[in-house]
């Protein structure tokens, strides 16, 4: 397998990529954090690497791969368009939730562009909404496409601090922060609703990081550091446990809240 020569420096520790064919790929949310709000998730990898410490996505069995090889696989869903096209029917007033397992703009998105594959049979059968979910800026690539879309697409950007220090300690392989806000201004730039992921908040100046968002997105999510028994580093749990105990997080939470959105009544 060959790759594009500045891509390889982003997949050096990726130890086994390969690529399968997808029985489905419209996976209904029928239960969990996305039910209610979507019909279906749609991931065109499995793995991601990103490699981030506190992804949840081990959480979930894999007979492949064990939890702590997070990181190191990435399997590329070949017939993902091929399959969105078969399960149009479904697609047509639906709402998708595009990468809730992967993030769909990882560097293999350069060699494969399943990514862009994908959200171009979309368009083609007007789903009522869908939420794009990346940390990379690797999806300014496809900003004419995506803003073909008008309201009914949405681009969710993981930024979780303002150090870019603490980032790649977090998220060894994943764009920079300085990155991601290029993007979200980007986006901004471009009329295309964004709104920031900071799940899991990590150790941040909350006043900063505010500050940084603030002027492109008036929408954020907000999630707390979950499932430790899967962090692939808890070291750094460890490290920085005065900011996780429970109550210094939850203040900060309100903290970032309030300065967002006024005082919570």
């Amino acid at each position: 397998m060959t790759f594009p020569l500045g891509l390889i420096p982003y997949i050096r520790m990726v130890k086994n990529i390969s690529e399968i064919t997808a029985a489905s790929m419209l996976v209904p949310q029928k239960s969990g954090s996305l039910a209610g709000a979507y019909d279906f998730s749609l991931n065109p990898y499995a793995g991601c690497a990103f490699s981030c410490s506190y992804c949840y996505v081990p959480k979930f069995p894999n007979g492949k791969h064990s939890p702590n090889e997070w990181g190191q696989w990435i399997e590329i869903k070949t017939n993902a368009p091929q399959l969105i096209q078969k399960e149009r029917l479904k697609v047509f007033g639906s709402r998708i939730f595009f990468g809730s397992a992967t993030d769909p703009y990882q560097y293999i998105e350069l060699k494969y562009r399943l990514t862009r594959r994908c959200l171009e049979q979309l368009l083609k059968y007007q789903p009522k909404k869908i939420t794009l979910h990346t940390r990379s800026h690797l999806v300014l690539e496809d900003t004419e496409l995506i803003k073909s879309f008008g309201a009914s697409l949405s681009v969710g950007i993981s930024i979780t601090t303002d150090n870019e220090k603490i980032a790649r300690k977090f998220e060894p392989s994943a764009p920079s922060i300085a990155r991601r806000l290029e993007l979200l201004q980007q986006l901004h730039k471009n009329g295309i609703r964004t709104h920031v992921s900071m799940a899991p908040l990590l150790p941040c100046n909350p006043d900063r990081l505010v500050k940084l968002i603030s002027p492109f997105t008036k929408k954020i999510w907000i999630g707390q550091m979950n499932y430790p028994e899967i962090n692939n580093r808890p070291h750094l749990l460890q490290k920085y446990s005065e900011f996780f105990a429970s109550k210094n997080y939850q203040a900060i939470i309100g903290a970032i809240q309030n300065k967002m959105y006024g005082p919570q009544l």
